[in-house]
């Protein structure tokens, strides 16, 4: 890159914002900002710079100069945030967009975070609960998420928290219960699933020797876990799912838990974040309040 004039702030924003959301009309809705405001400020940025930061083909991409001033950016903009905290008053403030998986989002950070508000009345939290959370992430669109998949991704700082236990339960009033004794009379249950090949089942069949693993008949697809809970507490069939999420159902007798014995193969939650933000004393407050609570209290190790 040729520097022909000082770079501007506001235009290194715009082009943070349009490579993070890899869209003019997203950069701009974060900015408040229309999308020609974006692609002026692009243009005349790379005026400045003398070379071209993106190209406009279908989908928006760095040029490998962009690359290079996107992670100057990502410093620079994490660091004076920092020094904005430093010379705030009052303690951490500001806001983080956390993200999480539905099930595990609802029934458990939800119901866990007012602790953390309350003791820290400077900071904002914003939630979105959802299944993709790496894209996000990425994007700069949540600031910290929790999840069960495994992101093994540069520049994202990975904090393992629990493994979640997962169990086999039935309606307590329901056929299923009463029959299942051993892992092959599932085969003749009618199991509930998020798909309709069973592949949800597959974390089961892999505890089990191949000799052992039964035949999955009947599949009633249900493409949410509590649709899933709701519909084993009605009868309709057999569940899998994660114990944090169906501890309710179980201590009120709704479900009762089907072969005990066997421990399904189980995910790994962790929290990840963006390693330029890490530092922040909003994010790292966050984080050290999530590692203080206990798994075992919402049925994880």
């Amino acid at each position: 890159m040729v520097m022909t004039s000082p770079l501007d702030l506001y235009q290194l924003r715009a082009f943070f914002a349009l490579a993070q959301t890899g869209s003019f009309t997203r950069a701009g809705a974060r900015l408040n900002l229309t999308q020609s405001a974006i692609s002026h400020s692009l243009s005349k940025l790379e005026g400045s710079v003398g070379t071209v930061l993106m190209e406009r083909r279908r989908d928006l991409r760095l040029t490998g100069d962009g690359r290079r001033l996107f992670q100057a950016c990502e410093q620079v903009f994490a660091t004076l945030e920092a020094a904005a905290e430093d010379l705030g008053q009052g303690g951490a403030g500001g806001r983080i967009r956390v993200g999480a998986t539905v099930e595990f989002g609802s029934s458990i950070l939800l119901r866990h975070i007012q602790p953390f508000l309350a003791a820290n009345p400077g900071i904002e939290l914003d939630f979105t609960l959802s299944h993709d959370l790496l894209g996000p992430l990425l994007r700069g669109d949540l600031d910290l998420a929790v999840d069960c998949q495994d992101h093994l991704v540069p520049g994202l700082l990975k904090i393992p928290w629990f493994r979640e236990v997962y169990v086999v339960a039935a309606g307590a009033e329901s056929a299923g219960a009463a029959r299942v004794r051993r892992p092959g009379d599932l085969s003749g249950c009618s199991l509930l699933s998020l798909d309709k090949a069973g592949a949800w089942w597959r974390r089961f069949l892999l505890a089990l020797p191949e000799d052992q693993r039964p035949e999955f008949r009947r599949i009633i697809e249900v493409d949410h876990v509590r649709g899933m809970i709701n519909a084993a507490v009605a009868g309709m069939g057999v569940l899998l799912a994660p114990l944090y999420s169906v501890q309710e159902e179980l201590r009120r007798g709704e479900l009762v838990v089907l072969l005990p014995g066997i421990r399904p193969v189980e995910d790994r939650f962790c929290i990840y974040q963006r390693k330029s933000r890490a530092g922040l004393a909003r994010h790292r407050l966050l984080t050290a309040y999530l590692e203080t609570l206990s798994p075992a209290e919402f049925g994880g190790q």
